[in-house]
């Protein structure tokens, strides 16, 4: 298996109680993930939520749920090969951004 990387969509086997796992951003950095051991992630939908979601468009990818970052381990993506998607530089330094926006200096 891969590690996963900064700008990458994975599917996490073990991030829904549901079938199928859930899609999520790596959004902390390689740097971060290596020395920590962990990752910082958002949840990847679909379609895009009405309400007060706060969200990164991730163009064919999907939606990114921004407002809602939580950290998980490796194991997460146990049974995962490789990402099912790796995002250009400048939309995934857009959606790190909001995060960093919403948690402060």
């Amino acid at each position: 298996m891969a590690i996963p990387r900064f700008g990458e969509v994975w599917n996490a086997p073990s991030g829904s109680v549901l079938p199928g796992g859930m899609l999520c951003l790596i959004v902390s950095s390689d740097d971060y993930n290596r020395i920590r051991r962990q990752f910082i992630i958002v949840e990847v939908v679909s379609d895009p939520l009405s309400g007060d979601a706060i969200i990164c468009d991730l163009g064919a990818v999907g939606v990114a749920l921004t407002g809602a970052p939580f950290t998980v381990g490796p194991g997460w993506f146990t049974g995962a090969e490789e990402p099912i998607a790796i995002l250009d530089e400048g939309t995934a330094s857009r959606a790190a951004d909001q995060i960093r926006a919403i948690l402060g200096p």
